[in-house]
């Protein structure tokens, strides 16, 4: 059984807190919350996976090297002069941090290319399982499909 997979605003919080190893994902503004809630979770949250994100505050800064989960950040950039930055630091900056664009594509990315986000985020979010099921902190069996990749 995979962990669920939910974004800040529809039960991740609620989840984590409860003790529910999550997919926490998060847009925009609600990215620094994920990644308060990442450092402060580590055992139930699985990873992250951050879409748009826009500057965190200064308080969430000194928080990216402590994320400990798989973190992926995806950005779009509709322009070869779209400010990527932001999305840059988040996954320059955490020790597990994966950066993807989406080139040519309007933002924001996991509403308008929802196919490639939608890609991007699976194939991570099995990545993360696997490693979790290997690192031994995977409380649910692992699938199939994880169980194979990790022969």
């Amino acid at each position: 059984m995979i962990a669920p997979k939910l974004w800040w605003d529809d039960g991740a919080l609620a989840a984590v807190a409860a003790g529910e190893q999550t997919h926490v994902f998060a847009a925009g503004d609600h990215v620094a919350d994920a990644i308060r809630l990442a450092v402060a979770h580590p055992e139930v949250v699985l990873s992250l996976v951050l879409a748009e994100p826009v500057p965190v505050p200064d308080d969430v800064v000194p928080l990216l090297a402590q994320v400990v989960v798989p973190t992926l950040v995806l950005a779009s950039a509709p322009s070869s002069d779209a400010d990527l930055t932001a999305a840059q630091k988040l996954a320059g900056e955490i020790d597990n941090g994966v950066f993807v664009v989406i080139d040519g594509a309007p933002r924001p990315v996991h509403t308008e290319r929802r196919e490639s986000f939608a890609e991007w985020s699976a194939s991570f979010v099995a990545i993360a399982e696997g490693l979790a099921a290997r690192d031994g902190r995977l409380l649910t069996p692992p699938t199939p499909l994880i169980e194979g990749a990790l022969r």
